[in-house]
């Protein structure tokens, strides 16, 4: 908290906003959130897969897939190691492959980890279900967070902000989710519908690509350069 309130003093607007940011496109805040809907849909979607595993990965190993108690806690460790591996270089692969392909990769991985673990024959398959999650959810987040502020590069406070809700919304729905059609169905089964909501974001991964210049909407970028001045006395 006193490394917070220190680091406050940055924490200041570099001008006044721009007229009209606000509204990107001159429709105000209903547009805003009809543009930013298929990300906040894909930030949920990502941390309901997340809740999945941090709630659900132990007790799954252990009581569906007949682990020992100590190897039931290895499942989170390993996603979270791979997480943090996969969002170390995955900045790498958006720079050769771009946004859009990178999420669809995300997407595509993690849904298979689903997939391994819903139908694993035993806990080091599981295992390999849980890794594969890690690999694969790991860019979602921050791709999100990034084309949040490509979306809206005059008002990317905003949007960040209300994108940054949905991780909230992913978290609380995954876990009663999973386990509600755990206890009514099967725990195999519960997996396989966060790995049917991480494959819908294939359906928005356009939502990832770079925007092109919006213009008249408080978006307008100089695209000149005055290289007369002082030498026609102008």
């Amino acid at each position: 908290l006193p490394a917070v309130l220190v680091g406050s003093r940055w924490y200041v607007d570099a001008g006044p906003a721009q007229p009209g940011a606000e509204g990107s496109g001159g429709e105000g805040g209903a547009l805003v959130f009809k543009l930013l809907l298929p990300l906040c849909l894909v930030m949920a979607f990502a941390y309901i897969g997340d809740s999945t595993v941090s709630n659900w990965s132990a007790k799954y190993l252990q009581d569906v897939l007949g682990s020992s108690e100590q190897l039931a806690t290895v499942p989170y460790n390993v996603y979270m190691v791979t997480t943090l591996l996969g969002r170390a270089i995955g900045d790498f692969g958006v720079r050769r492959f771009g946004a859009v392909a990178v999420v669809r990769g995300g997407a595509v991985v993690a849904a298979a980890g689903f997939a391994v673990v819903a139908v694993a024959p035993g806990p080091w398959v599981g295992m390999l279900g849980f890794t594969l999650l890690g690999l694969g959810l790991c860019v979602l987040v921050p791709q999100t967070f990034a084309a949040a502020g490509r979306l809206f590069p005059g008002a990317s406070d905003a949007a960040i902000a209300r994108l940054n809700i949905f991780n909230y919304v992913g978290f609380l729905v995954g876990s009663p989710l999973v386990g509600a059609l755990g206890d009514a169905w099967s725990y195999r089964g519960a997996m396989l519908v966060p790995m049917v909501l991480v494959l819908l974001t294939l359906v928005y991964a356009r939502s990832f690509a770079p925007q092109p210049d919006r213009y008249g909407g408080g978006h307008e970028r100089p695209r000149t350069a005055d290289v007369g001045r002082g030498s026609n006395g102008l």
